[in-house]
């Protein structure tokens, strides 16, 4: 009999120790305190929370408001999109942009500390570097993206980039190197063949592409906005640009050296 009280005691003990750490599992409380536990042990076991179906969202780094961030958002606003709450996806060509993929990938792992996968399209050089994370959507819509057609819905600039002059060229950077083509137009004059660079903005989103034209204007280059293309003409203006502005597609930038070599 004294057995059996002793181990009721120690039961009845036992049961108000784990009340007290994880919380009456009878009460909303106790069962808020025993879920976040549980997310707790998840995380610290991902493979485990795996194996028993629970799926957990993948942990980032928020940045602050910066230069790259900046310039990110333009690669997003240029050859990327969020098709959904859960995914960032951002094209490429795989032939010419290799290089700029690399970019892309060192950029999102220093900004977000996240890694991605690439994902190839079949019967041409498309390919999309893809991001699952719900927390990082999250974020990306905070700062003023959203999710769907860009062109369907008109996106534009988020305001924070606007109030800021270095975020606006960042920003340019990233849309011009994703969106942008830079080449050498061709004309004849007089019996005699003439070269200039030309540097052309393409988007189908107005306010985007009204945002390109109205910073360059304001940074004084000679631009033309004609339909759905913001163009730069003269060897000048091109050069001042890669000068001003840069570039980290190499493909632009290799273009750029090549024109110079031959002009030179």
């Amino acid at each position: 009999m004294a057995d059996s009280k002793a181990w009721i005691n120690k039961s009845r003990l036992g049961g108000l120790r784990c009340i007290e750490l994880h919380g009456n599992p009878g009460t909303p409380e106790g069962r808020s305190k025993g879920g976040r536990k549980t997310i707790r042990l998840f995380h610290q076991n991902p493979a485990f929370a795996r194996k028993v179906g629970f799926i957990i969202r993948k942990e980032i780094k928020y940045p602050k408001k910066c230069i790259e961030l900046a310039e990110f958002f333009g690669i997003i606003l240029g050859d990327g999109g969020l098709p959904g709450n859960h995914q960032l996806t951002i094209a490429f060509n795989n032939k010419t942009d290799q290089e700029y993929s690399l970019y892309l990938k060192k950029l999102l792992k220093q900004l977000f500390s996240i890694d991605c996968h690439v994902h190839y399209r079949k019967n041409n050089n498309g390919a999309d570097i893809v991001v699952n994370s719900s927390n990082l959507v999250d974020f990306l819509l905070k700062k003023g993206l959203s999710v769907g057609n860009k062109v369907k819905n008109q996106v534009g600039i988020p305001i924070w980039i606007h109030r800021n002059l270095e975020y606006q060229k960042a920003c340019l950077r990233g849309l011009m190197d994703t969106d942008g083509s830079f080449y050498s137009h061709k004309y004849i004059s007089g019996g005699k063949e003439y070269k200039y660079l030309k540097l052309c903005f393409t988007n189908c989103s107005k306010p985007i592409l009204n945002f390109v034209f109205k910073i360059l204007k304001d940074l004084d280059y000679k631009v033309y906005l004609d339909g759905n293309h913001v163009s730069i003409y003269s060897r000048d203006g091109v050069k001042r640009y890669f000068t001003e502005i840069g570039a980290h597609n190499q493909k632009h930038l290799n273009k750029f050296k090549e024109y110079l070599a031959n002009y030179n």
